[in-house]
């Protein structure tokens, strides 16, 4: 720890850490573990306030979450890229760096439901005999489920903070089961889970699903719309033309981003005064201060000495990760002009959504399946050989009018990357008050940022949110 006790800025800032540099050119002021948004967020802050810091990422691109490929000119964003026109953090980012965010209008090309084996319009939905739900819950479109019941018992409303106070923990129970206490039915229950980035509604915490329902009824969503949480035709999300990696890359490639790939990290020593990081290939690195900004889903494979407070240990072995998998499909011709259906499918089979993806002029040529949770690992599972011919198949049963008709041009799997290991952090049953205040909390020179430590906000703007407030504890910590 060198004496001086302050981080300042402008060219005086530059001037002291440089000069320590002189001192010892191998030290690093901040070492920032990961290149996902989060840990190039905290790097760009500290920067601005004179630090020098070192980002080490173990793949070889930065954007953790935030991965665009290219298909027949068209971007396709396999991770994170919503960005919420209140999502301030994220916006100032872009800024930064000259990034520009714009409007992304997504076309309705109507929407239907493989339910049961069966085939069905929005309108032949609430009469259907496939229709296992009961009562009122009959009227409610299959996508719509998730959001429409939590919001009808949301004792929230959009205060987004209810979610740690202590008066509220008895609904850290599963989601499913907090929605079966209040009259839902099982039924209704399995469809909702298909459309949830979590795992299911039986294994996520209520509490967690709520916050984020009330995040989004303060950001303007209106449950009651008839347009499902993160989608629909009047959404006012926003998105950064060439996809969301757009902007990790330019952040990674400002200056002085000082981002090294290939480096995956195998030991943390974080004491005082000098803690220090080891990767596989056997480089080293030193800081005054780690700040953390890996998933705890990799973290845990990560010596940590002196051994984290036995809480927060526990709290990093026990997260759990939703899986996303995600297949690029290209239509040869418009099989949907031939079945009457709307494109769009919400089925209670094995590939749960499939989405259009409207080519610049509005036509559809490509679409997406897109598998959450749970039944993202079990399509992991088949092998690489054989999972081409199975979503074909699987499609052809659902749209009888696509066999033969459709190739499948890429799948990505975030359960099977081994840097991130799933897509989405989620708070178990009972996590939510044992965990969720004390999971982030700094421990000697370690500090921690990320998706995963949510307070306000969720997603990128949470992966965002975290950041600051590491980069500001950091900078209080030598005030």
């Amino acid at each position: 720890m060198r004496s001086r006790r302050i981080f300042i800025t402008g060219s005086a800032a530059a001037l002291a850490f440089g000069t320590a540099r002189l001192r010892a050119a191998t030290r690093t002021d901040v070492l920032v573990l990961g290149a996902g948004i989060a840990g190039l967020r905290a790097a760009s802050l500290l920067r601005e306030e004179g630090a020098n810091v070192t980002i080490l990422e173990a793949s070889g691109r930065a954007g953790g979450r935030m991965r665009t490929i290219e298909i027949d000119g068209l971007p396709f964003d396999l991770g994170a890229s919503q960005i919420g026109a209140n999502y301030g953090r994220i916006l100032d980012a872009a800024r930064r760096v000259n990034v520009v965010a714009q409007p992304t209008p997504r076309p309705d090309p109507g929407t239907c439901f493989d339910i049961g084996g069966k085939l069905l319009k929005p309108a032949e939905w609430a009469q259907s005999p496939t229709n296992p739900t009961r009562g009122d819950e009959r009227k409610i479109l299959p996508h719509l489920l998730e959001t429409t019941l939590m919001a009808r018992f949301n004792p929230f409303g959009d205060d987004v903070g209810a979610w740690l106070e202590p008066r509220w923990a008895d609904l850290d129970i599963s989601a499913g089961d907090w929605l079966r206490s209040k009259g839902v039915s099982d039924a209704a229950i399995e469809l909702a889970s298909i459309g949830i980035d979590h795992t299911d509604m039986w294994h996520t915490s209520a509490l967690a699903m709520l916050r984020d329902l009330a995040r989004s009824m303060q950001g303007g969503y209106k449950p009651n719309a008839g347009q499902a949480l993160f989608t629909g035709a009047n959404s006012d999300w926003l998105g950064f033309p060439g996809g969301s990696e757009t902007l990790p890359r330019a952040m990674a490639a400002a200056p002085g981003a000082n981002v090294h790939f290939g480096k995956v990290v195998s030991h943390i020593s974080c004491a005082a005064p000098r803690p220090t990081v080891t990767c596989l290939d056997g480089s080293r690195y030193s800081a005054d201060f780690i700040i953390c900004a890996l998933p705890f889903s990799v973290l845990r494979r990560i010596a940590i000495a002196p051994a984290l407070p036995p809480l927060q240990a526990e709290a990093i072995a026990d997260a759990a990760y939703g899986g996303t998998t995600h297949f690029i499909l290209e239509a040869k011709t418009p099989f949907w002009e031939s079945d009457g259906f709307g494109i769009n499918v919400y089925s209670d089979g094995p590939l749960e959504r499939l989405f259009a993806v409207p080519s610049k002029d509005g036509s559809v040529r490509h679409l997406r399946v897109w598998v959450n949770g749970y039944a993202a690992d079990r399509l992991d599972q088949i092998p690489a050989t054989e999972i081409d011919g199975f979503v074909l198949r699987e499609l052809a049963r659902m749209r009888p009018a696509s066999a033969g008709k459709v190739a499948v041009r890429a799948k990505f799997s975030w359960g099977a990357e081994p840097y991130t290991l799933g897509h989405k952090h989620v708070f178990l049953p009972g996590q939510v008050r044992r965990f969720a205040k004390v999971m982030g909390d700094p421990w000697q020179r370690l500090y921690f940022a990320g998706e995963h430590l949510r307070r306000a906000e969720f997603g990128l703007e949470a992966a965002a949110e975290s950041a600051d407030r590491a980069a500001v504890t950091i900078l209080a910590q030598n005030a």
